[in-house]
């Protein structure tokens, strides 16, 4: 067990680092189409599972995806709305890099999910060792969860709502955007330092180094 590595609280840094990230979406910095990799625009289009709800109205019928898009309009945010998909989608660009996002809705199940998606994946070489990085964060972790694809590499980082009999609010729905954002870009510095060749150990030792000097 590594002391060194703390677990993520909510503290005054850490809200600070939120709001921060926030003001991000009011820069001139993003685009009103936001600029979308090929490789996520497949998977957008051709391989989301199934259980995500298609070939729908998400203003009419979908309160949920109505409610995400609301919040995002409300605090600035520019995104696509790929409504076949119940998807909402944009690039974000953090302290330590740029990633993909993607608001879900599973309507029927009254569930909310945001990911954070690694542009290019994971190369096969360096799965295994981001395999045990995350299962060391993971643990970690208080809200939400590193998740792979191992067979191909792809990484998201998942926060969710489950909202049955509940009406979402636009603070539930910011808390979950924002601490999916700082816990990604924080650990992103990791991921990176690992496919660059670093060990785990000192990935991890990365991560905490730039969290005591920010």
């Amino acid at each position: 067990m590594r002391g060194r590595f703390r677990q993520d609280s909510s503290s005054l840094d850490d809200q600070k680092l939120l709001a921060d990230l926030s003001s991000h979406l009011r820069t001139h910095t993003f685009s009103s189409t936001p600029e979308l990799n090929p490789r996520f625009k497949e998977y957008l289009t051709q391989y989301i599972p199934e259980t995500i709800d298609q070939k729908i109205d998400p203003m009419k019928d979908y309160p949920l995806l109505k409610s995400a898009k609301e919040y995002l309009e409300n605090d600035g945010w520019t995104f696509e709305l790929l409504e076949s998909h119940s998807t909402i989608a944009f690039g974000f660009e953090g302290r330590n890099g740029k990633w993909h996002c993607m608001v879900q809705t599973r309507e029927k199940e009254n569930q909310l999910i945001f990911y954070s998606s690694l542009e290019n994946g994971i190369p096969e070489e360096m799965i295994e060792k981001l395999m045990r990085f995350i299962t060391i964060v993971n643990y970690r972790l208080v809200v939400g969860n590193f998740e792979m694809d191992i067979s191909d590499g792809e990484l998201n980082y998942k926060t969710a709502l489950d909202l049955d009999e509940i009406t979402p609010s636009q603070s539930l729905i910011r808390n979950m955007i924002q601490t999916n954002l700082a816990t990604f870009d924080r650990h992103l510095l990791g991921i990176k330092a690992i496919i660059e060749g670093a060990s785990v150990d000192s990935a991890l030792d990365a991560i905490e180094l730039d969290s005591v000097e920010n």
